[in-house]
C-alpha cells in the first residue's frame, strides 16, 4: 500500500481503478471519435481544465488539441472534422455563449459539448499538492498508523482524487451512517453526544433513528437561520428527549467558546464535527474534555489537507486512539467535491472487535 502511495504522490496517473456512472453524453463523445473520426479539442481556459483533461484520459478521450483560448480555434487545420469540449462553467451564460458560437461558425465547427456541468467537476485544489509535497513523508508514515485496511484504502484514495481532481471511485458508505458507524466503534447506553455544527438538527435525529437511549445532547450551531429551523425541529420530540437536549447558537473554538469552558468537567463519551475546517482548532479546545473522558471522535476531515495527517496526530497525543477513515455518500451538491471523509478517534476500550 505505501509503494502504491508513493506512486500517486509521484503523480503517477496510470493509477485508476473502481467505477461510477458517467454522464450520458460520454458514449456519445466516444463513438463519434472512435467511430466517425472526429478529432477531439479540449478548451482549456479556466482553473477546471486539469480536472476536466484529467477526467477525460480516465474515460479514454484523448484530446488532438489541447487549446487555451477559444479565439486559437482559427489556428486548427481545416482538412480534419472536429469534436470541441468545453469545460468553462461559463459556457451556459449569453456572453461566453455568443462568443462560442463566433468561433464555431467561423471554424466550421458544429459537434461539441461540456462533459458535466461545472458544480459536478472536481476542484483542482493547489494547496493539497503544497501540502503533500511538504509532508511527504508524514502523509506515507500515516498508513501505518491507520487501524485497519478499509481506512488505508479510502485514504489512499482520498489522496489520489486530490492528487489527480478525480472522482472518489471505491466504497462509499450511507449517509446515515456517518458518525456514528457500528463497525468502527461500540456505543454506549448512556452516550452523551457533542454534535459541532448542528445546521438544522439533522444530525440529531439520525443518531436519535438508532440511539434514543442516551444521557445528554449537547449541540452547537452558529447560523442564526439553522439555530431557529433546530429549534422548530425540537417540536417533534417527546418531553423526555427534549429534557436531555441543549443547543448552543455559537461556535467552537480555542479561544473564546472552548468545549473545556461551556461543558466545563460535563461527561462527554461521543463528539462529532463539520465545521468547514475548524476541526483541528475546536478539538485543541476540548483538550481537556478528550484527555479526561476519552470520547470518540468523529470528525469531517475533507475540508483541509492538514485533515490527513495533523488531525489524528493532534488526538493520538491526546489520548490512546485508534484511527480510522470512512467514505460516506455525499448529498447531490456535494457528490462531486469528493465530500464527506471522516475521521475516527476511538480509543480501544470502544473497539468492535
Amino acid at each position: 500500500m505505501r509503494e502504491y502511495l508513493e506512486k500517486i504522490l509521484d503523480g503517477n496517473q496510470n493509477i485508476i481503478h473502481g467505477v461510477y456512472e458517467p454522464p450520458n453524453n460520454i458514449p456519445i463523445l466516444r463513438y463519434c471519435i472512435n467511430k466517425r473520426g472526429l478529432k477531439p479539442i479540449l478548451i482549456a481556459d479556466t482553473e477546471y481544465s486539469v480536472s476536466c483533461l484529467n477526467w477525460l484520459k480516465t474515460e479514454n478521450i484523448f484530446p488532438t488539441l489541447i487549446l487555451n483560448d477559444l479565439k486559437k480555434l482559427d489556428f486548427i487545420d481545416k482538412r480534419f472534422r472536429y469534436f470541441v469540449i468545453i469545460s468553462n462553467p461559463n459556457y451556459k451564460y449569453v456572453s461566453y455563449q455568443q462568443q462560442m458560437i463566433s468561433q464555431f461558425a467561423k471554424n466550421g465547427i458544429v459537434d461539441y459539448l461540456c462533459p458535466y456541468d461545472y458544480e459536478k467537476i472536481p476542484k483542482h485544489d493547489i494547496s493539497y499538492l503544497v501540502y503533500f509535497e511538504k509532508h511527504r513523508k508524514d502523509i506515507l508514515d500515516m498508513l501505518s498508523v491507520l487501524h485497519d485496511e478499509e481506512s488505508k484504502k479510502t485514504y489512499v484514495e482520498y489522496i489520489r482524487t486530490k492528487m489527480f481532481c478525480d472522482f472518489y471511485r471505491l466504497k462509499q458508505h450511507p449517509t446515515w451512517e456517518k458518525y456514528f458507524d457500528e463497525d468502527v466503534y461500540r456505543h454506549l447506553d448512556n452516550e452523551s453526544f457533542v454534535n459541532c455544527g448542528s445546521s438544522n438538527g439533522d444530525t440529531l435525529f439520525y443518531f436519535l433513528e438508532k440511539f434514543d437511549n442516551f444521557e445528554q445532547y449537547y449541540g452547537f450551531e452558529s447560523n442564526i437561520e439553522r439555530t431557529i429551523q433546530f429549534n422548530q425541529n425540537l417540536g417533534y420530540l417527546p418531553d423526555y428527549l427534549l429534557k436531555r437536549i441543549k443547543l448552543f447558537n455559537c461556535n467552537v473554538d480555542n479561544k473564546n467558546s472552548k468545549i473545556d469552558d461551556l461543558l466545563y468537567d460535563k461527561y462527554v463519551s461521543l463528539i462529532n464535527m463539520d465545521i468547514e475546517g475548524m476541526e483541528l482548532d475546536a478539538i485543541k479546545g476540548a483538550k481537556e474534555t478528550i484527555r479526561k473522558f476519552e470520547p470518540v471522535i468523529a470528525a469531517c476531515a475533507y475540508h483541509l489537507p492538514s485533515d490527513l495527517y495533523e488531525l489524528p496526530m493532534l488526538l493520538k497525543e491526546y489520548g490512546d486512539y485508534e484511527i480510522f477513515y470512512r467514505k460516506y455518500a455525499s448529498t447531490v451538491r456535494n457528490r462531486f467535491c469528493n465530500a464527506e471523509m471522516v475521521m475516527y478517534a476511538v480509543p480501544k476500550k470502544r473497539l468492535v472487535k
